[in-house]
């Protein structure tokens, strides 16, 4: 029998500590493990509440680095270091559930050990706000993560001293924050593009059930790859001058820069036509500007493989665009002009910002901890979600994949199907 989505607490065997006060032992903290940046939050007082580092910021840059003594930097303090030209790791969540490793200085880290590194540094920014030590937390993570994906996240939150009372799907969570406060039954269609992932979302409201009908996504398309652009038509550019081929990649410090600076730049482009990226290496300084419409017909294949994902999810739903009533943009990647320039033509409407993009995932993740707590100021709110991806097994002389969970079924769920041996 294969089932998914049954067990929704994985940690739920494992045996919590008896020494957290009461207090402790109740609260549930709401974690965003983001690609370029996280978040955590609680449900308090009948509200999301989101918690600030050290830094006084609400965002924790997921990166990793290693100052002149070795010792392990996390976050504000690691993108320091990225300014002096030292060695910074990001992006790692793509890596999730591979073997791959990353080295830092003479140590090498894989994926999951750099994500328990931020996830115990939200950890401590929640206990210091709350004033005692939590052990549970719901964590997001993108619905198109795999199962391995998903062990692996758990396995991170584990090594952070964290029990995962619930994985929750980040377009899912962040359709919690939307849906909520909404008395009226509506469909909207999350579009979900952060740092490093997209996920889009179609979700019903209905008689106080929030209800995702289709989901469907791209675990190696987001922010990261609009800045690559950039950087590359830099490259091509100017990598005669550096004495290298444009087909090479660049040293790894200069790449460093030529990202830190594209990333400044796509940040310019809300509210400038054109951008100047000035580049210093070795006393040396180099300008490459270009305008809006050069930097659209770029990044034009990024916009085409945002679409597939779009109308696969509306065609598992079988809606049409009329059918939508709101369009939900969410993730620090949705601030770039031409996607929300791309969505308005494909929907005809604005989309609604109603909630900081970078915010919604993670508020919609407080309103799960406070449902999973229990809290007496949230009413009884029924949440379904589906599995993103066909799930089965290879069967035939040809290893044919013959699903057995088909794609977008509604979770939890269970199937039985006999096979035998020829």
């Amino acid at each position: 029998m294969l089932e998914f989505g049954k067990n929704d607490n994985p940690s739920q065997n494992q045996n919590h500590n008896q020494n957290h006060t009461q207090g402790a032992s109740t609260q549930i903290i709401a974690i965003d493990l983001g690609t370029t940046n996280s978040l955590v939050g609680v449900y308090q007082d009948g509200q999301s509440v989101l918690i600030k580092n050290a830094y006084d910021k609400y965002t924790t840059p997921s990166a990793i680095a290693l100052d002149v003594k070795g010792q392990v930097l996390i976050g504000n303090a690691a993108l320091e270091l990225r300014h002096q030209g030292m060695p910074v790791l990001t992006s790692f969540k793509r890596l999730m559930g591979t073997d791959k490793k990353l080295s830092l200085g003479n140590k090498a880290f894989n994926a999951v050990e750099l994500s328990s590194l931020i996830l115990q540094s939200l950890k401590q920014d929640a206990e210091q706000y709350l004033g005692h030590s939590v052990s549970d937390a719901i964590i997001t993570v993108p619905a198109y993560f795999n199962d391995i994906q998903r062990q692996a996240t758990i396995k991170a939150a584990q090594l952070a001293g964290l029990n995962v009372s619930r994985l929750i799907n980040e377009p899912t969570a962040a359709a919690l924050a939307y849906g909520l406060g909404q008395s009226d039954d509506s469909c909207f269609l999350v579009f979900d593009l952060g740092g490093g992932t997209f996920d889009v979302s179609i979700v019903e409201l209905f008689d106080g059930v929030i209800e995702v009908r289709a989901s469907a996504g791209d675990n190696h398309l987001g922010g990261d790859d609009f800045i690559a652009t950039i950087v590359k038509q830099f490259w091509m550019k100017y990598a005669d001058q550096f004495g290298q081929n444009a087909n090479q990649s660049p040293i790894p410090a200069l790449e460093m820069l030529l990202t830190a600076k594209a990333q400044h730049v796509l940040h310019q482009f809300s509210t400038q036509e054109s951008v100047n990226m000035l580049v210093q290496w070795q006393q040396q300084e180099y300008a490459f500007e270009f305008n809006r419409t050069q930097f659209a017909t770029w990044i034009e294949p990024l916009l085409q493989r945002l679409k597939k994902p779009l109308e696969r999810a509306m065609r598992d739903a079988r809606i049409r665009p009329d059918d939508i009533d709101q369009i939900v943009m969410v993730g620090g990647a949705t601030r770039i002009l031409a996607v929300r320039q791309m969505v308005t033509k494909l929907f005809g409407r604005f989309p609604s910002t109603a909630i900081q993009p970078d915010e919604a995932i993670v508020r919609g993740a407080c309103v799960q901890a406070g449902l999973k707590a229990k809290d007496a100021c949230l009413k009884e709110v029924v949440l379904t979600d589906v599995c993103p991806f066909s799930l089965g097994i290879e069967t035939g002389e040809n290893n044919q994949f013959d699903p057995i969970i088909e794609r977008n079924t509604v979770i939890p769920t269970s199937k039985v199907r006999e096979y035998f041996p020829r």
